[in-house]
């Protein structure tokens, strides 16, 4: 399952949610569309621009306790429902669990965590407890291999300069 949204909060009394977008593709948030939440398939029956995102009203969520109790879980589609990229760029759900290593074959750990930032994403690979921040830029990553499922970075980013 891929995640498309998340519940930010219960809208109205009559079941609806607040829900901040995880995609670009506005035809997910659209009424009609099918949507997994807690393993269960929901239709969406309306759908308006909200404050911070998307105001939805799912099909079984009928009252605003209900909604309320769905703030902070996930809107989700099957995995074989979302669009190929272009090559170069990976779904989070793609990254997550890659073993990371250098381009000198120095161990990073597993991809644990995708952050979001302005000017890139920063993987989080994680051995034991530690954890190495690596920039998603085209000089920092040299290879992404979905089928062997590793990543390899340029060794630039794990030399430390005293001052």
């Amino acid at each position: 399952m891929v995640r498309v949204g998340q519940v930010r909060g219960a809208f109205g009394v009559a079941g609806a949610v607040k829900v901040e977008p995880l995609t670009d593709n506005d035809e997910r948030l659209r009424p009609g569309a099918e949507l997994w939440l807690e393993g269960r398939p929901r239709r969406v029956e309306w759908a308006r621009p909200g404050p911070e995102g998307v105001v939805l009203k799912l099909s079984g969520l009928d009252d605003r306790t209900a909604a309320g109790a769905l703030v902070g879980r996930y809107l989700e589609v099957p995995a074989d429902q979302v669009k190929p990229l272009p090559a170069g760029s990976w779904y989070h759900h793609q990254l997550l669990g890659l073993r990371a290593r250098s381009e000198s074959g120095r161990q990073l750990g597993e991809i644990v965590d995708v952050l979001e930032r302005p000017a890139n994403d920063v993987w989080v690979a994680r051995a034991g407890r530690q954890e190495h921040l690596l920039p998603a830029t085209k000089d920092a990553v040299i290879a992404v291999d979905l089928e062997h499922g590793e990543v390899v970075v340029a060794d630039w980013l794990l030399e430390v300069e005293e001052a």
